[in-house]
């Protein structure tokens, strides 16, 4: 980030709302059995839930500001309102940064966020996921305007370089000297070196830019303390990976590398031992002393970690009672009557002597009404003190430094994206080494499964190979279909929360996402099948004919990408793996029932008949009956011919059953992109509202009108700093 550019967040009568259920709704009198029968004909009745009530306040860049208070008193919710996360509720009030009025979907062209729950691809190593940060979120403009150009000094030119790099600041990684000089400039008097290509000039100047991110990626491991686990998968619940607390740094690091001028951290301490969360903590500092401003969700930070931070903000029941220099809550306290021990964490005093006063723990925390006066008696002393007179000043008088486009947060090009995300996806593929294996394994064993079973069926009966055929062939539709179902929803409903947190962080867009994903998959469902049908065709005794073996496999290889794209679509429309489990027989079995075996589709109940034109398993089985009996002859004799004609599988040749498998699996491969991108339009709340150019129109705009017309003053070096007004009588914050 551009030191000369801070940016101070400041917001005013913020208020936030959700609906939930009436409480007369929910209590509402009668016979359990009448409310449940009534409740599907009325309409549903909401109450509004207060969260945050009307704060004001300010957070100054080259600072920490730690918002604490009680589970439920609105923190988490604070931080995701500022950051641009909220998707749901009822808003009102004002943000400003620098003095620009506000939308969350502009304050993410400026902010990083790092989510309490890692959420990263587990079989990622650590440097893997901060380089992909790098390369697919590049630093802002202002951070890559002072890189040398490609085309700038080479030796002789170092001096002059290692100035610009020693201008950096501390947390700013030296760039690499580029090796070549703009045309016709000779040094030394040495001749100007030869002219360079456009694609020579490009490929130096993507050569420079991947040394700057493997350079970027490997100063955040070292100053994250990451280097004895850089190779270390991230790993999971069920596979073995790095620490609780090394995840947390990486997460911490993949959006440092990203140069954001505003950092936004929910609980980073969270379960982790006191070393782990006060290294985060001292990482934090850093962060803000670069000139950032750095914002976090904190839970019972220790004496140590307490020292190291700079504002605080306590909330209580969505109030804000404290908003101000740490240094000043000791004095603010013992002004009210709460007298802080020398040797008390001051952190653990506001919350077993102020805002859970002992009478009150005793007399029960359950009484809501209590707790609410409390509340409101906090919030009384607090806006009559004279650090929240200090604060209004600031709010009202905001450091109005214009912001630069430079500023804003860079996203790769889609290209860039694409040929990453095919890389890390087919890296994963290869390190999930059993589920391919298991994929292989399971087409080769069904595949010798059922031809053990219906053996040499061509030396049997008229009877037994028409039905024996019958079955092998229904049998291998619905293993291609559902098996590659099941197997891609596995692993995709896994993978559905990394790609949501991904893109919700700018990783990456949707589209980019999609086709690697696709292109990455599509492989293992041509060479299962294959696998399949080369291990059970020739042990059935089907008819030893090339074209038709071919066709055959063919066949089944449409049945597995249409499981694949069905599949897709079911991860991408439900949250869990259960969920899509319960909703899978649903659309299967249906889908069997009218496959063409188990029912005669030509004298099925009519209104029902439908089904049949939507199922992939129909149109299968159709061409592969009709690959295996069309002029099929035993005995000279057409048996095949004949039997197709009992069976009414239609008339549609098999080409034309191939191209309808296709065509449902099409269908449901842009009804899964539709799902997806429902996800993703639930996932930034107001993006659809906001482009990306008017979020930075926003942005780049004048001041709101109410701060031009005050003098300028510079607030945005002010201090919190208690005034020299007389001091207040005690506030009595009894309930009694």
């Amino acid at each position: 980030m551009d030191a000369n550019k801070p940016l101070q967040i400041s917001f005013e009568d913020l208020t936030y709302s959700v609906k939930i259920p009436a409480k007369s709704a929910v209590g509402s009198s009668g016979h359990p059995l009448l409310r449940a029968l009534k409740s599907p004909f009325t309409k549903p009745e909401y109450d509004d839930k207060v969260i945050l009530r009307q704060l004001n306040g300010s957070f100054r860049p080259g600072r920490v500001t730690a918002i604490l208070g009680p589970s439920g008193s609105g923190k988490t919710t604070l931080l995701n309102l500022l950051a641009g996360q909220i998707s749901t509720g009822t808003t009102s009030g004002n943000i400003w940064v620098n003095g620009r009025l506000t939308s969350g979907a502009s304050m993410r062209q400026l902010a990083g966020y790092v989510n309490q729950d890692d959420v990263i691809l587990p079989t990622m190593t650590v440097e893997e996921a901060i380089e992909m940060s790098t390369i697919l979120r590049p630093p802002p403009l202002a951070s890559q305007s002072r890189a040398p150009s490609p085309m700038a000094s080479i030796v002789g030119e170092r001096e002059a370089s290692a100035e610009a790099n020693a201008a950096r600041g501390a947390d700013q990684l030296p760039l690499p000297v580029t090796a070549t000089r703009p045309k016709g400039e000779a040094q030394g008097g040495r001749s100007a070196p030869p002219k360079i290509s456009a694609s020579a000039a490009a490929a130096a100047r993507e050569a420079e830019i991947k040394a700057h991110n493997q350079a970027r990626c490997s100063h955040a491991i070292s100053l994250f303390g990451l280097d004895k686990c850089r190779g270390t998968a991230v790993g999971d619940s069920s596979s073995k990976g790095i620490s609780g607390g090394e995840k947390k740094r990486t997460a911490i690091a993949m959006e440092w590398v990203t140069e954001a001028p505003v950092l936004f951290l929910d609980e980073p301490t969270s379960g982790l031992d006191a070393h782990s969360a006060l290294m985060v903590a001292r990482q934090l500092k850093d962060i803000a002393d670069a000139g950032r401003t750095v914002v976090t969700v904190l839970h019972q930070p220790s004496s140590d970690m307490f020292e190291i931070i700079d504002d605080i903000l306590i909330l209580f029941e969505g109030r804000i009672v404290y908003l101000g220099e740490r240094a000043n809550l000791v004095g603010y306290l013992e002004r009210m009557g709460y007298p802080c021990g020398m040797y008390t964490n001051p952190a653990d005093h506001v919350f077993n002597a102020v805002l859970f006063e002992g009478a009150t723990v005793a007399k029960g925390m359950g009484d809501s009404q209590r707790i609410e006066q409390r509340a409101q008696n906090l919030l009384a002393a607090w806006q009559g003190s004279p650090e929240a007179a200090t604060m209004q000043a600031l709010i009202d008088s905001p450091d109005l430094t214009a912001i630069d486009k430079t500023q804003f947060r860079q996203t790769s090009p889609p290209l860039t994206q694409l040929k990453y995300l095919i890389k890390r996806a087919g890296r994963n593929a290869i390190r999930n080494r059993l589920v391919i294996k298991v994929r292989l394994i399971q087409s080769i064993f069904f595949g010798l499964l059922i031809g053990l079973i219906f053996l040499n069926t061509d030396n049997k009966s008229v009877a037994v190979q028409r039905q024996n055929y019958s079955g092998a062939m229904f049998f291998s539709c619905v293993t291609q279909f559902l098996l590659t179902i099941l197997a891609v929803v596995n692993v995709f409903t896994g993978e559905r929360l990394v790609f949501f947190r991904e893109w919700q962080a700018a990783y990456y867009g949707l589209p980019a996402y999609f086709a690697a994903k696709n292109i990455v998959e599509l492989p293992i469902q041509i060479i299962s099948p294959i696998l399949y049908a080369a291990t059970c065709y020739w042990l059935l005794g089907f008819q030893h004919d090339g074209i038709k073996f071919v066709l055959f496999t063919v066949v089944a290889m449409s049945l597995s990408v249409c499981g694949f794209t069905c599949g897709f679509l079911l991860g991408a429309s439900f949250k869990t793996l259960s969920a899509v489990l319960a909703a899978l027989p649903a659309m299967f079995l249906p889908f069997m029932l009218f496959g063409g075996l188990l029912v005669n589709t030509g004298n099925s109940t009519v209104w029902l008949r439908w089904i049949q034109w939507a199922s992939p398993i129909k149109y299968g089985y159709s061409a592969m009956m009709k690959n295996q009996f069309s002029g099929y002859v035993v005995d000279g004799k057409p048996i095949g011919d004949e039997y197709l004609r009992e069976v009414q599988l239609g008339s549609f040749s098999i080409g034309v059953n191939i191209v309808f498998v296709l065509g449902i699996s099409l269908l449901a491969w842009v009804l899964s992109y539709a799902a997806l991108a429902h996800l993703t339009k639930k996932g930034r709340g107001d993006s659809a509202k906001y482009s990306t150019k008017k979020c930075q129109a926003e942005l780049l705009g004048p001041p709101d009108a109410r701060f031009t017309k005050v003098a300028e003053k510079p607030s945005h070096v002010a201090t919190l700093k208690a005034t020299e007004e007389p001091q207040k009588p005690m506030l009595d914050l009894s309930l009694d």
